[in-house]
């Protein structure tokens, strides 16, 4: 995948939308384009973390054993929360489809943070609409279970 394809889908992205281009370059740089075949377990809960993916083609299952928690698809994100801590994984990934990941390495990503925290925010924007959609979804569960 060239640079500027990978620039793209950062610039797409809600994490990277308001970087400037040499901070989108300097983000491309660290992706690493990595390839998964349709079933393929990408990590399962518990793993350790240390990396996030974005989807550049094709869809994910979230899930945790068999109960599915979300799909995500062309420039969503996903992993993000090993790249604020290096804790387990609490959720596993399977592909739906044959999918194009591009991954960034916890430390290279640290690397390039140290000088910009609208990526930061960025992930925390993400992670806090992620939470919310959750609590809508138990709220609703709990008002259907009454």
């Amino acid at each position: 995948m060239l640079i500027i394809e990978k620039i793209l889908l950062l610039k797409n992205s809600d994490i990277f939308k308001n970087c400037s281009e040499v901070d989108l370059i300097e983000i491309a740089s660290i992706c690493e384009e990595e390839h998964a075949d349709k079933m393929t377990t990408i990590f399962k809960k518990g793993d350790a973390g240390n990396c996030m993916y974005f989807i550049y083609s094709g869809s994910v299952s979230v899930h945790d054993a068999e109960h599915q928690l979300a799909v995500l698809n062309e420039n969503e994100i996903f992993g993000e929360l090993s790249l604020l801590d290096s804790d387990t994984r609490s959720a596993s990934i399977t592909a739906l489809s044959d999918c194009i990941l591009l991954k960034i390495e916890q430390e290279a990503f640290y690397d390039v943070v140290a000088v910009n925290t609208d990526i930061l925010k960025g992930i925390m924007r993400t992670l806090c609409r992620r939470l919310r959609e959750q609590d809508r979804i138990t709220i609703e569960m709990k008002r259907k279970n009454k």
